[in-house]
């Protein structure tokens, strides 16, 4: 009998397994067409899509996040790289929105040329958003000072790495001040650190895992039930 129990949890537990999740963070892959700019990344075993509505534009400048050390962090090992990122200019208060196709947790955001010397730029953050900067300095074209207050992030030619606390499928922001080249991606971090042991974030089961355990739960209950049936006396 424990042999059996034994080897029923163990399918419970390994069958659900998705696939590996990245060791490091998951940055957007950018696209772009006429009138629309989405994208996707990973984050443990899913892949969420993002839609932006905004007053960006799509750039894959290598260039941009080539000071790597400004724009990572003891969690977050690699810049976005050539995935391509959102460039604005600002000075409205339209709103720009990514909008995830499920909830993130922890999501993360580089910023890149805010401001520049004398000519500070602030991502006003909306909806109660809550963020930290995670690392900041010098990037491509100098630079480095953010300063946070609130719910809001400014630079001065700033370049650095925010990350959110919480789950969010949007993130929304407002960059009232107009300069001429500024920007963000966005991503999201796929392990924890703590203590210095390093573990995966953990994708929200989905509703066929569920039903796997209870399927599980299921058949242990048939089997304790059987074995006792054949053991005690009709």
């Amino acid at each position: 009998m424990k042999r059996n129990l034994a080897l029923i949890i163990g399918i419970m537990f390994i069958a659900p397994v998705q696939a590996t999740p990245l060791d490091t963070a998951s940055w957007t892959h950018w696209t772009s067409s006429p009138g629309s700019i989405g994208g996707d990344f990973t984050q443990g075993s899913h892949t969420i899509d993002v839609t932006y509505s905004g007053n960006a534009l799509v750039n894959y400048n290598p260039d941009i996040y080539d000071v790597a050390s400004s724009f990572t962090s003891a969690e977050v090992t690699n810049t976005p790289g050539t995935n391509g990122t959102l460039i604005m200019t600002g000075g409205t208060n339209e709103i720009n929105n990514l909008h995830f196709s499920q909830a993130v947790i922890n999501p993360i955001i580089d910023l890149f040329s805010v401001g520049q010397g004398g000519v500070p730029v602030t991502f006003n953050f909306l909806d109660g958003a809550t963020f930290s900067i995670l690392s900041q300095g010098a990037g491509h074209w100098g630079g480095g000072l953010l300063t946070q207050s609130g719910s809001s992030v400014t630079g001065w030619e700033g370049n650095g790495l925010l990350q959110f606390h919480g789950t969010y499928t949007d993130i929304s922001f407002i960059t009232p001040d107009y300069e001429f080249y500024y920007g963000a991606t966005v991503g999201a971090i796929n392990t924890v650190i703590h203590d210095g042991k390093v573990s995966a974030i953990n994708a929200v089961p989905e509703p066929a895992t569920y039903m796997l355990v209870l399927g599980g739960l299921g058949l242990i209950a048939w089997t304790a039930g059987r074995r006792k049936r054949d053991v005690d006396p009709v």
